[in-house]
């Protein structure tokens, strides 16, 4: 995953002011290590306004910020017109409450300096949930958090722009940048935009901006940059020309970008690994018309990986590994996958020898047979076979909501009066987990599993109904199902209720008081701290932004069960109580209940 470049900006947990040295410190400091537990997804699409009432942030200090136009008076006949302050484009966005985007005063009573140290640390995301409130958080309109820039940072702006990058937020950037203004050149800005625009394969336009900003900031980087523009335009002459000199200079040899550059040039190099996948170089990768090597695939940003999955000149079998990464970090919609998936061409004894024997999938292609079965299989058993081999497929890859949403439009084809038990519980746990728990009725029914009737009275808003005898049961059929993982799934949904007004049994009537097995690092002091003063006092950015953060697990959904009552509690303090049920379903159901 793309961390904050400490090249351009500097390490923010040793050089931020002095106020702030201790909180960066901590926010930086590694969790604590705990028990390896279980190891999806697509930006969301623009939500429909909240109906949630959003409390008001609780009163704070006056005077956060001057007027910018203030008239102040002097004297008892004198008026003296405060200075224009500079106009602060450091959150200005382009959804407002009205499109999905949180308030405009969300940063009120946070410092700047907070969001600064915090905002580097907000990674991707295989959790949709956690996934879709970033987004809203970094393109939402807002009032700028007020205060100074900590000293040897880039900014505030810059840091959210490299964000958006890291996230792999491609295509609703360019109107993001149409919004802000910079007074003064930033390489670190004008960098991820370049590399965003290669990510929205722009190849032309991120040229442009190389050309245009090159004269202005020295590096490694703007010079390899001009070289790979220049060997794109097939000018391979200036290409091999800037390699040359390159090596000249003694600059540090770069074996992957050099075969990448020589292979554009007709030359015939060995070229077998990827190390620094960036949009630039995949760019290069592409236009050489080379697979993509699988250490690039397993290192590869979102941003990088959009840029691969979504170019056309490269054939839809060779991208779609990349696609369904892409895909599960949240950067590509679930239905372009399920596009690239029908692109996939199969010979027809191909097809008729997976219907007559369904085998689970041994790669991306593999899958792409599979949703082929799932939804155009004339038996409707095939149908049910390649469903269940997607679904375990998907647990496996920690892929379940991403799965879930692919296969929900299949699902409702088919009748679950007479489904076996165990495909009908998955069937239920699949059409909750892409949204419609009232089409996962008759399939709970078929199911006879009490856990699932549970999770589904999770969803919408306000105080699940959650009978005694109902959680009691549930619990018991956790139990008997996989006595092994039962404690910590019991545990799990016990403390998701709880954070959601359900109230937990006493310890004498708890179902079993063994400590679970930890299924997810604990997030530092500082940190946990933070998040709960900020719910506390109801300030709405600040505790989005750390409780996106408590609730990342090593680029996953917290599984520990404590945590995510945390996380629960803090989006629900500020008035988004639909995401807070709908993070509570998803970590139930990758939870396995």
């Amino acid at each position: 995953m793309r961390a904050f470049r400490a090249d351009l900006a500097g390490d923010l947990r040793h050089r931020a002011a002095p106020p702030l040295i201790l909180l960066a410190l901590l926010l930086a400091a590694p969790a604590r290590a705990q028990q390896d537990g279980p190891i999806q997804l697509v930006p969301p699409p623009t939500p429909a306004p909240s109906t949630t009432t959003i409390p008001a942030p609780l009163p704070q200090p006056t005077n956060l910020a001057p007027d910018r136009d203030a008239v102040v008076p002097a004297g008892e006949n004198d008026i003296v017109v405060a200075p224009l302050q500079p106009i602060d484009s450091a959150w200005a966005g382009t959804i407002d409450e009205n499109n999905g985007g949180f308030p405009h005063i969300m940063w009120i009573g946070t410092p700047r300096g907070i969001v600064s140290a915090a905002l580097p640390l907000l990674q991707p995301s295989t959790s949709p949930v956690l996934s879709g409130l970033a987004w809203r958080l970094l393109l939402s309109d807002a009032d700028s958090p007020v205060g100074d820039e900590p000293p040897n940072t880039p900014g505030l702006l810059a840091l959210r722009i490299d964000r958006l990058y890291a996230l792999g937020i491609v295509s609703d950037a360019p109107p993001l940048f149409e919004r802000i203004s910079t007074s003064v050149p930033n390489e670190m800005i004008d960098r991820d935009h370049i590399e965003l625009r290669f990510a929205a394969n722009d190849s032309e336009g991120a040229c442009r901006d190389v050309n245009e900003h090159i004269a202005r900031y020295q590096g490694n980087w703007w010079d390899r940059a001009l070289i790979a523009c220049q060997a794109l335009a097939g000018d391979k002459a200036k290409a091999a020309l800037g390699l040359s000199l390159l090596a000249d200079q003694k600059t540090p040899a770069d074996p992957a970008f050099a075969a990448l550059v020589a292979r554009l040039a007709g030359q015939k190099v060995k070229f077998t690994q990827l190390p620094d996948p960036t949009p630039m170089r995949l760019a290069l990768l592409a236009k050489a018309k080379l697979p993509l090597p699988p250490d690039a695939l397993a290192s590869a940003g979102p941003a990088a990986l959009y840029g691969y999955a979504t170019n056309d000149a490269v054939p839809p079998e060779e991208r779609l590994a990349a696609a369904e990464r892409a895909a599960l970090l949240g950067a590509l919609p679930s239905e372009d996958l399920d596009t690239l998936y029908g692109k996939i061409s199969f010979k027809p004894e191909e097809l008729a020898a997976a219907q007559k024997a369904v085998k689970p999938p041994a790669d991306a292609r593999g899958r792409a047979l599979l949703f082929m079965l799932a939804g155009g299989a004339t038996e409707p058993k095939a149908r049910v076979a390649a469903m269940t081999l997607l679904l375990a497929d998907a647990r496996k890859r920690h892929a379940f909501m991403l799965t879930a949403r692919l296969l929900a439009p299949r699902l409702v084809q088919l009748v679950p009066a007479d489904s076996d038990p165990g495909f009908a519980a998955d069937a239920a746990r699949a059409l909750i987990a892409a949204g419609h728990a009232d089409l996962a009725s008759p399939w709970i029914a078929a199911a006879q599993d009490n856990a699932v009737l549970v999770v589904s009275r999770m969803t919408g808003r306000g105080k699940p109904q959650i009978e005694p005898a109902l959680l009691k049961d549930a619990i018991a059929g956790l139990a008997a199902r996989d006595p092994a993982n039962a404690p910590y799934r019991a545990d799990l949904l016990l403390a998701a209720l709880s954070a959601l007004g359900v109230e937990r049994p006493s310890l004498d009537q708890a179902p079993d008081l063994r400590a679970p097995a930890r299924q997810a690092a604990l997030p530092n002091a500082a940190l946990w701290q933070e998040q709960q003063r900020a719910a506390d006092s109801r300030r709405f950015g600040e505790t989005v932004l750390t409780t996106l953060l408590i609730a990342n697990s090593n680029g996953e959904l917290t599984g520990e069960p404590i945590v995510l009552a945390r996380a629960i509690s803090g989006l629900r303090a500020v008035g988004l109580d639909g995401e807070a049920h709908a993070l509570a379903v998803e970590a139930a159901l990758e939870a396995g209940l």
